[in-house]
Order: structure tokens, then sequence, then C-alpha cells
């Protein structure tokens, strides 16, 4: 595996959680009050272009970072981008080529990603089960990646195009 592909995924990564933390943060832009999960859209739309060791390193550091950002307990989303992570580096050959595998993924493993980070929370002492909304907390970040998912994975697939290297082109 080159070191590029795994520079640019890391590059990818802490820009999506700057944009997760700063412009989706608390009391900024939620719409309908919950915020989009685009650091585990990246992750998932990471999945064909890293090799799957390389894939699930990179969830646990994208999760130690969004922990180490939050106020949250340490090692909680970690958890769960790891499991993500792997999963996604699973299937990604069925959702490499299809827009629609794609979708079904970036949906189904952000609802994965949000019931382990709600389960395991409760199970640390955070009552996030007895929260009021806690269905809507778990399925609007879901629906809200559906509809980024693809944008997000257009420029994935931009970044990690092939390019023409010779200099006489």
């Amino acid at each position: 595996m080159r070191r590029s592909r795994i520079v640019i995924a890391l590059i990818v990564v802490v820009i999506a959680i700057v944009l997760q933390t700063t412009v989706f943060g608390a009391g900024r832009i939620q719409p309908l009050g919950v915020a989009p999960a685009l650091v585990v859209l990246v992750l998932i739309g990471l999945a064909p272009y890293v090799e799957p060791e390389y894939h699930v390193l990179l969830g646990f550091t994208a999760g130690i970072l969004v922990d180490l950002v939050g106020s949250g307990t340490l090692g909680l989303w970690a958890m769960s981008f790891t499991i993500v992570a792997f999963l996604a580096g699973r299937l990604r050959a069925r959702y490499a080529d299809s827009i629609v595998w794609s979708l079904v993924a970036a949906f189904t493993l952000t609802l994965v990603a949000q019931v382990v980070y709600v389960v395991v929370s409760t199970l640390f002492g955070q009552e996030t089960l007895g929260e009021p909304n806690v269905v809507a907390k778990i399925v609007m970040p879901a629906v809200w990646n559906l509809v980024l998912a693809y944008p997000v994975f257009w420029i994935l697939r931009y970044a990690y195009a092939p390019r023409d290297r010779s200099w006489a082109s």
C-alpha cells in the first residue's frame, strides 16, 4: 500500500472531524435537531481505497480523535468507529462499484455506529438510552448520511482517482 493513500485518508478524516465539531457542532447547523455523522460517512467512503488493516486502524484513530475533541467518555466513539471500519472493510467489494449498495451501506453502518455508541455509553454509566428522543438521535444521523453519501463518495473517488504523472502530457 502506498503511503500517499494513507496520508490522504488521514487528512480527509481530520477534515471530517473538524467539520463535524465546528459546522455541525452543538448550537450550530443541526437540521431537525440532529447533525449528520460525517466522520462515519467518511470512514465508510474510504473503505474501497484503503486496505482493511489500515482501515480499521483509521477507524480507531478517528474515534479517539472524536473522543478527545468531545466531552464524553474516552473510547466510546473509538469502539464504535472501529466496528464500522471493520464492517465497511468486509463489505467494500460489494459497494465499491454500486451506488445503490454504497447508499445502503452508508445508512446501515451509520445506524450500527449510533446503536453501538448508545449501548456502550449506557453500559459505562451515561443515561443515553434514557434520554428523550433517543430513537431520533439514532436514526436521523443515518438519514442525513444517506443524503450526504453521494457527494462525499464522489469527492473521495476524485481524491483517489489515478492521475497521469508524466511530464510530457
